[in-house]
């Protein structure tokens, strides 16, 4: 197969991704809503391959900031008290979504950082592991230790500390928004995560995937 037919079926595909990000303004993910904001203000996201518009974005600022604290200050109690064997179970169905949808994830990351393909759907995939390694560390979470002494006792506690912040950059961010928020849901707590403005498109992946 040419390279030509090929660069062809690509565009194809990105293209097929890409739609539903064109169609309308990217919101903020918040409780699971497309949330778009407390302003109107937006801002164009524009791929690095041509320069020509992915489409546009809710601007975020202190009122989309504190939407978002208070949603995971209000799903962490539930989260917290789940099992670390039914938080094992779902991320690894994250895990296995992220494997079903590593192509759309590659393709539509390409395009948002101006990656090759191949090396963006490596990363995809390198999502998924990132989900199932900290999985399988869910149920021993909380293990703490016990070190006793003559002269005294030595222990230690694990427990959730609440909703975390998880700031991702620009470069492959799918994956490495995977490596800080599988650990903290596996952990018990819950995430705010604030992608880079020039490559938002996979953190709503992301967050799709999880909603589903």
């Amino acid at each position: 197969m040419g390279m030509s037919k090929q660069a062809a079926i690509n565009q194809e595909k990105a293209s097929s991704y890409l739609a539903r990000f064109s169609s309308s303004t990217l919101g903020h993910f918040i409780n699971g809503d497309n949330n778009q904001g407390t302003s109107s203000e937006t801002f164009e996201n524009h791929t690095p391959v041509d320069n020509s518009l992915l489409g546009k974005v809710a601007a975020g600022g202190a009122g989309e900031v504190d939407i978002s604290a208070q949603a995971a200050r209000a799903a962490f109690p539930a989260w917290r008290d789940l099992s670390g064997n039914k938080r094992q179970a779902l991320l690894h169905d994250i895990a296995d979504a992220i494997e079903a949808r590593a192509e759309e994830i590659a393709f539509v990351e390409s395009m948002d950082t101006g990656q090759p393909v191949r090396f963006m759907a490596a990363a995809a995939k390198r999502g998924a592991e990132n989900f199932r390694f900290f999985a399988d560390r869910a149920p021993n979470a909380r293990d703490g230790l016990s070190l006793p002494a003559a002269e005294h006792i030595n222990y230690t506690l694990r427990q959730p500390i609440g909703p975390v912040c998880a700031i991702t950059p620009w470069n492959t961010p799918f994956m490495l928004s995977t490596w800080k928020i599988a650990p903290a849901l596996a952990a018990g707590c819950t995430v705010v995560h604030k992608p880079a403005k020039w490559s938002p498109l996979s953190a709503w992946l992301l967050a799709d995937i999880c909603a589903q």
